[in-house]
């Protein structure tokens, strides 16, 4: 070969190879880096199933606070306004909290017509026992016969 057509042909061989891919590399990342990746992997993880808990509880929360709030006014006497219908003003909140709960569209007005709703029935259950002829006065860990049930004897 003349020196002229080696020089071609390393050319013509080197020009193959120049733009050829080149080798793909795959590297596993660190320890530590993975390490980083599963913490913040379980970090989402249980974040979102405590945000999912939470607005799975929000309506129960809701009625207990409507319910706080039922009572918290009729302890302060903002309640004594209202007409006692059925001999009650709790029957009255209890009308009330059923009209929101049918004609409101609005989930926490829905959910305070709930707790009015249960007010009113705890509140109409209570004062029947009364006139049927209960002994109780608190209604809390008293049983009929006017012995604490609260403890162990």
């Amino acid at each position: 070969m003349a020196a002229g057509a080696a020089s071609t042909a390393m050319a013509k061989s080197h020009a193959l190879t120049r733009f050829a891919p080149r080798p793909v590399i795959i590297t596993m990342p660190s320890r530590a880096r993975r390490a980083g990746r599963r913490v913040v992997h379980v970090a989402r993880r249980g974040g979102r199933a405590v945000a999912r808990a939470g607005r799975r509880s929000l309506p129960t929360m809701s009625i207990a606070l409507g319910g706080a709030a039922v009572g918290w006014a009729d302890g302060k006497g903002f309640l004594d306004k209202l007409p006692a219908i059925g001999g009650s003003r709790m029957v009255t909140i209890g009308l009330a909290g059923y009209a929101a709960t049918r004609f409101s569209r609005h989930p926490q007005i829905r959910a305070a017509g709930y707790a009015a709703l249960a007010a009113a029935a705890y509140d109409f259950g209570r004062k029947q026992a009364q006139s049927a002829g209960g002994t109780s006065t608190s209604g809390w860990g008293e049983d009929v016969s006017g012995e604490d049930v609260g403890e162990d004897v």
